[in-house]
């Protein structure tokens, strides 16, 4: 028989002329007035350019620590990905990978995010799952065939149309939040940088090595904001950035209204995260 799946309503809104700078959010969210005004603000004027090459600490902020782990680690445990020794926690299984601090869930029941279902493609229902506990690498993300070979339970099988079959795919990226305030990260930082809005990130399937498209942020000296941070692209090894992600988690979950579409192999789908302020000691700009 048919299984009937639940997904909320989706709103999507863009700047006109740039696709590239859009909105993704559950229609009638609460936060939605604030993430248009967001949106529509003007570009600073006088910006830094970080030199290319420069490794600094980086601060993510506004809930874009979602994007930077949905790179590292939640694609990284798709496991098709998995299976095909693409991923580099792919022997990594109950492995400390990051600092004790960090817990990370997909987590589809999250209805006020854009990755919720209740079922997935499968027809199999899906439930949060923890992908790192305490620092760890605790599961894989599944569809069917992935959870029979890497013994894992499924729910993660996605499609974006019926001709297309389902592949393991994220939903919603929840981290869940520290006891750290966030001006006391940021005050710690002797010179670095506070990253308040990302357009989208990638991990160079050869080097393994992520990339973050960021696009507002400031300049970080002696622990105050001095400059807007012109556009740019950060990048580290996948696993050298989750080691180095300060144990010291921010009081401070917000969701990233930037994520919104995720495109894998070219077929774009729904995804929602949440994350609180994280602290990577360090990456570097390209």
């Amino acid at each position: 028989g048919w299984t009937p799946i639940s997904t909320p309503a989706l709103i999507r809104v863009e700047r006109r002329g740039e696709a590239s700078s859009a909105l993704l959010a559950v229609w009638g969210h609460p936060r939605l007035g604030s993430w248009i005004e967001r949106l529509l603000e003007g570009n600073p004027t006088k910006t830094w350019a970080a030199p290319a090459g420069t490794r600094l600490p980086v601060l993510f902020t506004d809930g874009t620590a979602g994007i930077f782990l949905h790179e590292a680690v939640g694609h990284m445990a798709e496991s098709d990905l998995a299976r095909a020794d693409g991923s580099p926690l792919s022997e990594l299984l109950g492995a400390a990978v990051s600092s004790p601090g960090l817990e990370v869930i997909d987590d589809p029941s999250r209805t006020d995010l854009p990755g919720s279902f209740d079922y997935d493609d499968e027809g199999v229902r899906a439930a949060p799952v923890t992908l790192i506990r305490n620092g760890r690498f605790e599961s894989f993300l599944c569809d069917r065939e992935g959870g029979r070979g890497l013994r894992c339970d499924a729910g993660r099988g996605r499609r974006a149309v019926w001709s297309l079959p389902p592949v393991a795919r994220l939903s919603n990226l929840v981290i869940t939040a520290g006891a750290t305030r966030p001006k006391d990260l940021e005050a710690d930082l002797e010179h670095g940088l506070v990253v308040t809005r990302v357009g989208g990130a990638r991990v160079d399937p050869v080097s393994l090595r992520i990339v973050l498209k960021v696009e507002r942020g400031w300049e970080v000296r002696h622990g105050r904001r001095r400059r807007p941070l012109a556009p740019c692209e950060l990048t580290g090894n996948v696993l050298e950035s989750l080691a180095n992600v300060d144990p010291r988690i921010g009081d401070d979950p917000t969701p990233d209204w930037r994520l919104g579409w995720c495109v894998k192999d070219g077929v774009p789908l729904p995804t929602g995260s949440e994350a609180p302020s994280l602290l990577v000691d360090r990456l570097e700009v390209l």
